[in-house]
């Protein structure tokens, strides 16, 4: 025993240096756990007890043993579970392109996850078998955790591999730490091994599944950021006016924002009694229904940069609706439906892109953030969210009100998780649960996000929706909406508006910006040139092929903060890389040259295009 408590001792020591000095937040854990057990304000549920050669943990409630008193049993089942196959207890983020893949094992496993960790003698034993390079431990009880601090010395296993740990998180924190792991070395994501205990509940299972799936690259294509980060250049050239977002204030009046959810639908009679008690800003996709009531728009909002969202404006019966309308839109809207408007009605901004500086601009995941994240911009007071449910009708499991063109209905989630129609629950705004969607998730998170960084403390901001619930808004009833306020004069407000905008926006290039232009045509020529040096080097194996296109990445990622040129080829990597190492992690004596050399032609030809893009005066 005096062995025994020795190791004890010595692994406790050394992951309590290691933790407190590689993962801080979790040693602050575990000293504040221990300060609430010295003080008497927590009593311990388990008891570290040594049975037949090994830990087991005796669980006081229950009076049980969590190992049912044979641990070195239990530790070689779970080892024993662990394989190199593709066909269980595995996360895919994508379908393989070549299905005999499927069947062949890896030769190495690179990301690891352990969802609970008891004793945690079996994750030593696990990376003594798989030795993987990334491992994600996840554990939900800190009294366990702190456990197998006593089992095993986690900072062994850190010398040769990087350690991210979940310990006692909630779902926004695992969320976070999840990306990091998923963020790190992401080319092995393409199919990510797990180890389940028995006892681990599965909700944070289902949480990593979304998270997969919400990745930016599956909704976003690399082909799409190159179409629309270029646009706002041309609209530049072409003499429209960029709203100044830092100077450009709306009036102090209660102001509606309607998004095309299930909720507008719904309350679509309470709107169109109670329409001139407020300032109304509507995304362009709730037009259609608005017309089609009579209910008339003092700004519309429109986010959407590809063609298809011209179906919202083709849809109206008449573009006279509008006509007297502030149309506050992106600067990647597309050209077919500028032209449907007098440029005098059309006030820009910038997301994604700083063509522009020193006037604001923003990002922001959806038209619904969009939209929210701009009426806190221009300071409105008062402001009532109604039809931003992001989650589905309840009953029907339709994404949107009847009304809206791009209307979907979800299912049930299959092994793989599909990001628009999978459905998984979120916390509503007046029920407990609301069945939602990945994508419509982390467009709850962007508005807590906004709302946590935004959110001025003059500004109140109320939820009339009946879809999900977003942290520090208050959710209000529509029928108990007490309605005090007079009914406001609309021409007059609307020259007022007209007029703030019009002050302060901006119509062409100042010298900084085409300074700051001129340096990215040098960057995406100095990727070029790099690029083609790749190309001529000529790989001919595949240890090779994997230092290239390694090399290629940390090139890539070199000023991803900065550049626009590297979030398109980042998405491209992230989108291709993934299946790429796959087919290298075979027992296969194939060659990948041409796998290599696509890939370089691919990035070589998305850079010839930003150049193009860019470099060119419409």
């Amino acid at each position: 025993m005096n062995k025994i408590n020795k190791k004890i001792t010595e692994n406790f020591q050394n992951n309590i240096n290691y933790l407190e000095s590689k993962h801080p937040l979790i040693f602050q854990k575990i000293s504040a756990f221990e300060n609430a057990i010295e003080n008497g304000h927590y009593n311990e549920q388990y008891e570290l007890v040594f049975e037949n050669g090994d830990f087991d943990i005796f669980i006081k409630q229950t009076q049980e043993y969590l190992y049912k008193q044979e641990p070195k049993k239990f530790v070689r089942i779970l080892t024993a579970s662990v394989d190199f196959s593709r066909k269980n207890n595995l996360f895919i983020a994508m379908k393989t392109s070549d299905k005999k893949l499927e069947e062949q094992e890896m030769k190495e496993i690179k990301k690891f996850i352990f969802f609970g960790v008891a004793n945690a003698t079996h994750i030593e034993q696990v990376d003594k078998k798989i030795s993987a390079k990334n491992y994600f431990i996840v554990e939900d009880d800190l009294e366990l955790f702190r456990l197998s601090l006593m089992c095993i010395d986690y900072s062994k296993i850190a010398k040769h591999s990087k350690l991210y740990f979940s310990i006692f998180e909630d779902e926004n924190e695992f969320q976070k730490t999840a990306n990091f792991f998923l963020e790190e070395d992401f080319f092995y994501n393409h199919y990510i091994k797990f180890l389940q205990l028995p006892s681990f509940s599965e909700k944070k299972l289902e949480f990593f599944h979304s998270y997969i799936a919400m990745q930016s690259h599956f909704n976003f294509s690399y082909t799409s950021i190159l179409e629309q980060y270029t646009k706002p250049i041309k609209r530049i050239y072409e003499g429209y006016s960029f709203t100044n977002l830092i100077r450009t204030k709306l009036p102090n009046h209660p102001t509606l924002l309607l998004a095309p959810g299930p909720s507008l639908s719904k309350h679509i009679g309470w709107l169109t009694l109670h329409q001139n008690k407020f300032l109304i800003i509507a995304l362009s996709a709730t037009l259609p229904l608005l017309e089609k009531h009579n209910i008339y728009v003092d700004i519309v909002i429109h986010y959407d940069g590809f063609e298809r969202s011209k179906k919202h404006f083709e849809m109206l019966q008449s573009y006279k609706f509008i006509k007297n309308s502030l149309l506050l839109f992106s600067a990647r809207t597309p050209t077919s439906i500028l032209k449907k408007f007098q440029k005098d009605n059309i006030f820009l901004f910038e997301n994604g892109t700083t063509y522009k500086q020193n006037i604001g601009n923003f990002s922001a995941f959806c038209a619904g953030s969009a939209g929210y994240l701009l009426t806190l911009i221009l300071e409105i007071k008062k402001l009532y969210l109604l039809g931003l449910d992001l989650a589905l009708n309840q009953e029907t499991l339709q994404t949107h009100g009847s009304s809206y063109t791009y209307t979907t209905k979800a299912t049930q989630s299959g092994s793989i998780l599909s990001f628009r129609d999978s459905i998984i629950e979120k916390k509503g705004n007046f029920q407990q649960k609301v069945k939602t969607t990945p994508n419509f998730a982390i467009s709850i998170n962007a508005i807590n996000e906004i709302t946590k960084g935004l959110k001025k403390s003059f500004q109140q901001v109320y939820n009339l929706s009946d879809g999900a619930y977003f942290q520090n808004i208050t959710p209000i009833n529509i029928n108990e909406l007490q309605l005090h306020f007079p009914n406001l004069e609309k021409r007059k407000l609307k020259k007022i508006i007209f007029k703030n905008f019009q002050q302060y926006a901006q119509k062409s290039f100042t010298l900084e910006e085409r300074k700051t232009l001129n340096y990215s045509i040098e960057f995406a020529k100095n990727v070029k040139k790099k690029l083609q040096d790749q190309l001529e080097k000529k790989c001919l194996n595949n240890e090779c092929i994997k230092k290239s296109l390694l090399n290629l990445k940390n090139l890539i990622f070199l000023n991803k903060e900065e550049q626009i040129l590297s979030l398109i080829l980042i998405n491209y990597v992230k989108t291709h890389y993934p299946e790429i190492f796959d087919k290298l992690n075979v027992n296969l004596e194939s060659n990948f040259v041409d796998y290599h050399t696509k890939t370089l032609q691919q990035l070589l030809y998305l850079t010839n295009k930003y150049i193009k893009e860019i470099n060119a005066e419409y």
